[in-house]
C-alpha cells in the first residue's frame, strides 16, 4: 500500500506567502495627493557704495621696447597720483596689457607699411568713497592716462537684501498659491518642497560720466552721477498640498 504525506501546516503556511507575494506587489499604488505648485519673486533695493574705474594709458613708440619703456614711465606716474589722491594698493590692479604693432594701410592695395608699436595699460581701481571718483579721475589724467574706458558702480553689502528678496519671494507665493487653491474650491495644505534662486544679482552698474581730456589747468572737477540704488532680485518655487473641499 502506498502511503501520501499530507503537507504540514508550515509548508501551508510558506505557499500562501508565495503565492501573496505577486498579488501583494500587483496591488495599484495609491494616488498622490493633488498639489500646487507655484513660482513666487521679490526684489529688494540696494544703495551702491562702491565704483570701479578703468583707466588706461597709450603710448607709441618706432620699436616695441620704446613704447613699452615710455607707458611704464607714464604707468608709474599714474598709479603714484592715484594712490596719492586716496587710494590703497590693494585696491587697484592691472587689467590689461598689450605691445601691438601698428600699421599704414593703402587703399591701392599695396602692402601695409609697418609705423611702430602701441603699447597700452589698462588698471582697474576701486573706490570705496564715491566722493573720491571724479578727484581720482581727475589725478590719474593730470599724470598722463589718456583712456578712461568706463565707470561702474556697485553695492558691497548684499547679505542682507538677499535675504529681504528672498522672504518677499516666499511670501508671494504662498498668497498666489492659497489664492488658486480657494479659486479651485479647497485650501492649502501643508508645504511639501520649497526652493529659490538668485538670477539677477546685481552687477556693477555703468553710469553717466563727463569727462574731460583737456589739460587740468582749469582746475575743474570732473562731474560724477552715481546711480541711487540697485535691485536685487529672487525666485522662490512652492509646492503645496491642496485639500479639495476644504472650509476657505
Amino acid at each position: 500500500m502506498i502511503k501520501t504525506r499530507r503537507p504540514s501546516k508550515a509548508s501551508s503556511l510558506l505557499f500562501g506567502a508565495l503565492m501573496a507575494g505577486p498579488l501583494a506587489a500587483q496591488s495599484p499604488t495609491p494616488p498622490a495627493p493633488p498639489s500646487i505648485e507655484v513660482t513666487g519673486g521679490g526684489e529688494t533695493k540696494v544703495t551702491p557704495d562702491r565704483a570701479l574705474v578703468y583707466v588706461g594709458v597709450q603710448t607709441k613708440g618706432r620699436t616695441a621696447a620704446l613704447a613699452g619703456a615710455d607707458n611704464a614711465k607714464l604707468a608709474t606716474a599714474i598709479l603714484d597720483a592715484v594712490r596719492a589722491a586716496g587710494i590703497a594698493r590693494e585696491q587697484i590692479g592691472t587689467m590689461n596689457y598689450n605691445v601691438n604693432p601698428s600699421y599704414r594701410y593703402y587703399p591701392d592695395g599695396r602692402k601695409p607699411e609697418l609705423t611702430g608699436y602701441d603699447a597700452t595699460n589698462t588698471v582697474r581701481v576701486e573706490v570705496r568713497n564715491l566722493e573720491l571718483v571724479g578727484k581720482v579721475i581727475d589725478a590719474a589724467l593730470g599724470a598722463g592716462a589718456n583712456n578712461i574706458s568706463g565707470i561702474s558702480f556697485f553695492a558691497s553689502q548684499l547679505d542682507a537684501a538677499k535675504r529681504e528678496a528672498l522672504g518677499n519671494a516666499t511670501t508671494n507665493a504662498r498668497l498666489s498659491a492659497d489664492v488658486i487653491a480657494k479659486a479651485a474650491g479647497g485650501a492649502l495644505g501643508p508645504l511639501l518642497s520649497i526652493s529659490s534662486q538668485m538670477p539677477d544679482m546685481p552687477r556693477p552698474m555703468d553710469a553717466p560720466m563727463v569727462m574731460s581730456m583737456r589739460a587740468k589747468a582749469a582746475d575743474e572737477p570732473t562731474p560724477i552721477a552715481a546711480p541711487t540704488e540697485q535691485t536685487v532680485t529672487a525666485i522662490v518655487i512652492g509646492r503645496w498640498q491642496f485639500i479639495p473641499g476644504a472650509p476657505r
